[in-house]
């Protein structure tokens, strides 16, 4: 099964998407921030990465070239209460493979 991290700052979707995912046979984590995210990254190979647009220290997009380049290759989709077409189109344009609005139905 694959390893998923979930980067997002709202506590109580995190524990919904670990348990959703973990009764699927899946190992999912969380990190709150930019900065824990990245140093999440660092210290194991993930298979996919659920990323917030907006998190305490930053926009989660300016984050997607660098994760893009994990040697993991994870795929990236992006959950955000914030959407927007712009913001969008850069997800996709950086190598987010899907963008979509919270909450998750």
């Amino acid at each position: 099964m694959a390893d998923i991290l979930i980067i997002d700052d709202e506590l109580d979707f995190c524990t919904m998407m670990q348990k959703r995912l973990g009764k699927m046979g899946h190992t999912a984590f969380a990190a709150h921030s930019i900065a824990e995210s990245l140093s999440a990254v660092e210290d194991r190979d993930i298979d996919l990465i659920f990323l917030d647009v907006q998190l305490p220290d930053g926009n989660g997009l300016h984050i997607l070239p660098r994760l893009s380049q994990l040697p993991s290759q994870p795929e990236v989709i992006i959950f955000t209460g914030m959407g927007s077409s712009d913001g969008a189109e850069m997800a996709i344009k950086n190598g987010a493979w899907d963008y979509l609005p919270k909450p998750v139905p």
